[in-house]
């Protein structure tokens, strides 16, 4: 069966191609109308998926086996939280954590800034999201986010010491 991945990216070929992918035959478009069209068409005339790495770490029952009404709902329930409409409300907390960090910043001699805007970044979504608070949680839970990440994107070798390998240690 071939699969649908959707990128915005320009290859030499064309927007449209096929290629192996893992061993996996998929259909590449990097036309941007296109991958449009699938993702308002997802459920539909498409179905979201994901190789079966995903499946190892996610496990079966995640929220890529979704489909159809509940795959929609759940989609509307996490744009509820960050959706434009969300986002428009939360513009004045951005803004006061932004200042907050800006200050803490200018106190410092040199910043990272990459690095210190990505953590503000995440802590400011981790408490709206799960409620997530790095001065009481013993876990840092962006050093496990992270790992999660890296595994995703890795070939699937479970072996110790590998970025997979380490992603399902995290998940469990």
């Amino acid at each position: 069966m071939t699969q649908i991945l959707a990128l915005t990216l320009n290859f030499r070929y064309g927007p449209i191609f096929r290629t192996s992918l893992v061993g996996l035959q998929v259909i590449v478009t990097t036309d941007s109308e296109l991958s449009y069209m699938v993702f308002q068409q997802e459920g539909q005339s498409f179905e979201s998926w994901y190789p079966p790495s995903f499946r190892r770490i996610f496990g079966n029952q995640n929220i890529s086996s979704l489909h159809g009404s509940l795959h929609k709902y759940l989609k509307n329930m996490v744009l509820s939280v960050v959706g434009p409409e969300s986002l428009k409300k939360m513009f004045s907390e951005v803004e006061s954590v932004a200042t907050r960090n800006l200050e803490a910043w200018a106190s410092q001699e040199t910043v990272e800034l990459k690095t210190s805007i990505g953590n503000m970044v995440f802590e400011f979504m981790g408490k709206k999201l799960i409620s997530y608070d790095p001065e009481k949680s013993s876990e840092n839970l962006r050093d496990n986010f992270e790992a999660f990440i890296r595994g995703l994107i890795s070939f699937p070798l479970e072996i110790p010491g590998t970025a997979y390998y380490k992603c399902l240690q995290v998940n469990k």
